[in-house]
């Protein structure tokens, strides 16, 4: 299952990909949204609808099935750094629990 943080990040990095494909300009145009929309795509301040994600897609001139193929290898590889972090996280919660490191105090 993907969460939200994985999604956006994901998305940013396609949307980068695609703008190495064609303009946010055209990209905007062809997709009939702003560019504006976009942008916020590109930051991951939004998530697009199928339809608006599927536009973007073909405005980017990439066939439909290679694009999903792109995104979903984001997809992944986002999963899986946000899995690393996590797992970063609990083994510092473990040593920090058994003793073998002791918390950073704040000035």
């Amino acid at each position: 299952m993907f969460d939200d943080e994985v999604h956006k990040n994901a998305l940013k990095e396609f949307i980068a990909f695609l703008r190495t494909r064609n303009t946010q300009k055209n990209i905007a145009f062809f997709s009939d949204i702003s560019r504006e929309y976009v942008r916020h795509l590109g930051k991951g301040e939004k998530i697009p609808t199928i339809r608006i994600f599927f536009n973007i897609i073909e405005a980017a001139g990439i066939d439909l099935k290679e694009g999903l193929g792109i995104y979903i290898d984001f997809l992944q590889k986002q999963k899986m750094a946000l899995a690393a972090d996590r797992t970063k996280g609990l083994e510092y919660v473990k040593k920090l629990k058994s003793g073998k490191i002791r918390p950073k105090k704040n000035p």
